[in-house]
């Protein structure tokens, strides 16, 4: 019996990591199935990790793994991979964000289907954005140029420079932005429509196949704080000779940014950490890519 390890990224929503578990004890085969929260809510008071820990400790397949250092998104999941892969002896380790949720009871034999057909290294199912019903898979069509991550860092670092006089403007651009991807999306049944091999998948829930797991220790390699670690992903993947695979026969909802949002007590903070986490990542991008 193979065992299929969700590796779930808690941070700061109780509730949220909750309902995500949930979703995934609704799944049929249960005896595969195992669950490894990882607490990356560092600035939380002890006494409020140890409750999280409590809320499962009745469920023998579910782990609590608390995080004690500031690593960002792919440190923090790199360890519950690990722990998946060497403890759990996972086959498959599906890394989600914690305001992801399965709707599918046969997921994991869907799954398995997939992965016998396609035999890709990564998957990625079908994102749907909850509130606005948006296919965020695949996230982009190719990996960025050496060119377009280092205007990526050239671009965000001086409207850091400048940000308390610019920040209604890059508000706006931001917000443009997000509605023409979003725009350019909707309208193609084909983008999200069909299964893509060798696309750049989204990051809320990636699924590493047994192709995968059993020679990478690493999930996520170079370990990035926040950002570019879909392109990072896929980078390391052609350069390795692995394929993604997206096929929309896996489905998943998703409420975008919800975590990051809830760790901000405004946009205009949010928005600033954001540039700077884009920036510090498509700089060590940009190290990595020829051209």
């Amino acid at each position: 019996m193979s065992i299929v390890s969700f590796v779930i990224l808690h941070y700061k929503d109780a509730e949220v990591t909750d309902a995500c578990v949930q979703s995934i004890l609704a799944m049929e085969q249960q005896e595969r199935i195992r669950i490894v929260v990882v607490d990356n809510d560092i600035e939380e008071k002890d006494e409020k990790r140890r409750a999280l820990a409590e809320c499962y400790k009745e469920n023998p397949r579910i782990t609590v793994l608390a995080i004690h250092e500031n690593g960002g998104f792919s440190y923090a999941n790199n360890q519950g991979y690990a722990y998946a892969r060497g403890v759990l002896k996972a086959a498959f380790v599906v890394v989600i964000n914690n305001d992801i949720l399965f709707t599918q009871k046969d997921f994991i034999e869907q799954l398995e289907k997939s992965y016998e057909k396609h035999k890709g290294q990564v998957m990625g199912p079908d994102v749907i954005r909850e509130s606005t019903g948006e296919h965020q898979n695949p996230m982009d069509e190719r990996i960025r140029t050496k060119a377009e991550a280092v205007e990526t860092v050239k671009k965000n670092r001086f409207a850091l420079k400048y940000y308390s006089l610019l920040y209604p403007m890059l508000y706006l651009n931001n917000k443009r932005l997000v509605k023409k991807q979003t725009e350019e999306k909707s309208g193609r049944k084909d983008y999200y429509g069909a299964v893509q091999r060798n696309k750049v998948l989204f990051g809320a829930c990636l699924i590493f196949t047994p192709l995968f797991v059993e020679k990478e220790t690493k999930a996520f390699e170079p370990e990035t704080r926040f950002f570019y670690e879909e392109y990072l992903l896929t980078l390391r993947c052609q350069k390795k000779g692995y394929m993604t695979v997206y096929d929309p026969g896996l489905k998943v909802l998703h409420e975008s940014g919800a975590a990051t949002k809830r760790g901000f007590k405004s946009e205009k903070r949010r928005l600033k950490f954001t540039m700077e986490r884009v920036a510090e990542a498509a700089e060590i991008y940009a190290d990595m890519v020829e051209k």
